[in-house]
């Protein structure tokens, strides 16, 4: 497999990083001033600079700075930035159609776009779509319609989950810094402990634990802790993502779908994060041999513009009478051409196997830095989905919060993002075209920051 950088991305790209000047350069601070007074200051913003143009594995700010990217835009840009497929794709339909009235009128993208993932669901088991906005709208769509289905009102979901910040999507969410201030949230929502062996709620190590975790949300939560017999779906990711990249052991899911079988529950995957290629497969779901009732996609799902979409079993999906849900924008013009040019570019080029060549190259080099720093406690991944999870010390675990070394990473031009319930995780998740070079690279940078910061903390 050739892993250099395709051919159409920007000379400029290939260099990363390359900075100018340091960052935030003064045609960046401009903007950031600007933004400061006009913008919600809701946003993270993770990084001091003005993005003005990316390609490739590559982002170019307002100051003619250039970054390599290990976030993908959070995962959404699994092609590539700026791939000429996708732009094309955005470019036509623009000067065609933007709005295609999708509630109130057939449109041949998204006919043909739900005939795709149907294609290449798991199994090729999950027959009809329901298009949306975003991952956190799939959710919103798969609860609705898991009620529907079941007649129940009650939901599982796990610690670490994050399912998007709307909603009942938000009342699933673990951690404490999405859902503070937002209460009260919508009853009949219970919380079981996603198999995190690294830091096992249990205390238990894996094979010998049997995943006690599973037991004890078939045994203390839907049997004796407090769900009224009336639980519509379990909402999982087979992969968890804002909790650590965390990857279950391989009885997990098969578990999941046995124990949703026995008592008619609806098992939910949300492969928001995980889907088309991240982890070295199409959906996470097929390496686990499991065929979930629902899936969520996202992301990646809209080649950059925004989309979300549920993708079910027809008897499921077909209990829905017209109007029982509904999306002004859902199946919109834009999102059906970017979006099928993307999915289309993943599966055309296998990016999927492309990521898991990489993410195994790279999964060997971070589990050397693993052994090499006291501070680097945990790797794990699979394709290029891996987290690395810093701790104070190997002999403590005690989680270290990652701010100043994600800053210092940045000031040499390695654009990173967190993860974890602790905010320790780093997120090693670059556009599926990255060369195998710019890996390297990147992997080269992130080590120079926890030597630096180990030598600190010494």
């Amino acid at each position: 497999m050739d892993l250099s950088l395709p051919e159409w991305v920007a000379d400029w790209a290939r260099d990363a990083p390359n900075l100018k000047v340091p960052p935030p350069g003064p045609k960046s601070k401009v903007i950031i001033d600007k933004d400061r007074k006009y913008v919600s200051h809701a946003y993270d913003r993770l990084f001091q600079f003005t993005m003005d143009r990316a390609s490739g594995a590559a982002v170019m700010d307002a100051d003619g700075n250039v970054y390599l990217d290990f976030s993908a835009g959070i995962s959404v840009m699994n092609a590539g930035w700026s791939n000429p497929r996708v732009v094309n794709a955005i470019k036509a339909q623009a000067e065609k159609l933007v709005h295609s009235l999708a509630n109130d009128a057939y449109y041949d993208n998204e006919a043909d776009f739900a005939e795709l993932l149907a294609e290449i669901s798991p199994g090729g088991a999950l027959e009809t779509t329901f298009f949306g906005n975003s991952g956190a709208e799939g959710v919103e769509a798969a609860i609705k319609l898991s009620r529907y289905y079941t007649k129940g009102s009650e939901h599982i979901a796990f610690m670490g989950s994050y399912h998007g910040r709307i909603g009942n999507a938000l009342a699933m969410a673990s951690r404490i810094k999405y859902k503070y201030g937002h209460g009260p949230f919508a009853p009949g929502i219970y919380f079981a402990p996603y198999p995190y062996c690294f830091r096992c709620w249990f205390k238990q190590e894996y094979p010998s634990c049997n995943l006690l975790c599973v037991d004890y949300l078939e045994k203390a939560i839907l049997e004796f802790g407090g769900p009224s017999n009336d639980v519509a779906s379990v909402f999982v990711e087979p992969l968890q993502g804002e909790g650590g990249y965390i990857v279950p052991p391989k009885e997990f899911m098969p578990r999941l779908r046995k124990l949703c079988d026995d008592r008619k529950i609806l098992l939910v995957a949300d492969e928001v994060q995980s889907g088309l290629g991240r982890t070295g497969e199409i959906w996470e779901c097929n390496s686990t041999g499991v065929i979930p009732d629902i899936l969520i996609t996202g992301k990646a799902a809209g080649g950059g513009i925004p989309m979300g979409a549920i993708v079910t079993k027809r008897q499921i999906m077909d209990v829905w009478r017209p109007g029982s849900h509904s999306s002004t924008f859902g199946g919109n013009g834009m999102s059906m051409a970017a979006g099928l040019a993307q999915v289309r570019e993943i599966l055309d080029n296998d990016l999927a196997g492309r990521s898991r060549v990489l993410g195994e190259h790279a999964l060997k080099r971070l589990t050397e830095l693993r052994d090499k720093y006291d501070i680097v406690g945990d790797v794990r991944g699979k394709g290029l989905m891996i987290g690395v999870e810093i701790v104070k010390s190997k002999k403590s675990n005690e989680p270290l919060y990652v701010p100043q070394i994600q800053g210092l990473a940045w000031r040499k031009g390695l654009m990173m993002i967190t993860a974890g319930m602790f905010g320790n995780v780093f997120r090693i998740a670059p556009p599926l075209v990255i060369s195998k070079e710019q890996l390297d690279k990147g992997i080269d940078i992130f080590e120079e920051t926890i030597k630096e910061t180990q030598a600190k903390m010494v």
